[in-house]
């Protein structure tokens, strides 16, 4: 081999290994950028959303009384507005742009709501007879909200 080649390998070498670098930071950036992106505005869409479901847990707790409700209609929209928000969490975090901890602490409030207010328990089961799993990104029903028996 030329001795003289040796200085242009090295060049090479170290300048394969720097864009290999930054191309490696620069994705973990973005990726970093991209999940606190979805944090920021899932938690605002949720802020959004939170007064509706104290609502609905204060004042109309059952489907029943939900049913009747003067605002009943647009509690229940705000409740199914609340599951797709809780399927995008899901299927982002399914795509890995939403860290393991931060999933298990919203996953933790979805459950809540889904335990301790029946009319959202029954919603969430007349959606899924009425639209499927599939219209939620999901396979199972229980993907994201957990029966007190089915914790995964």
């Amino acid at each position: 081999m030329d001795i003289q080649i040796i200085p242009s390998l090295i060049l090479t070498a170290a300048g394969i290994l720097l864009t290999y670098w930054h191309n490696r930071h620069a994705r973990r950036l973005a990726n970093e950028q991209m999940m606190k992106q979805l944090f920021t505005d899932f938690n605002e869409r949720y802020g959004r959303l939170n007064d509706f479901l104290i609502e609905i847990q204060s004042n109309c707790p059952t489907l029943e009384e939900l049913k009747l409700h003067k605002n009943g209609v647009d509690l229940k929209k705000k409740v199914l507005d609340y599951f797709n928000l809780c399927a995008e969490e899901y299927y982002w975090y399914k795509k890995g742009r939403i860290d393991e901890t931060i999933w298990n602490s919203w996953q933790s409030g979805m459950n809540y709501w889904y335990r301790n207010v029946p009319a959202i328990h029954s919603l969430w089961d007349d959606e899924m007879k009425a639209n499927g799993p599939q219209s939620y990104y999901i396979e199972d029903k229980n993907a994201f909200f957990k029966e007190p028996n089915n914790q995964a």
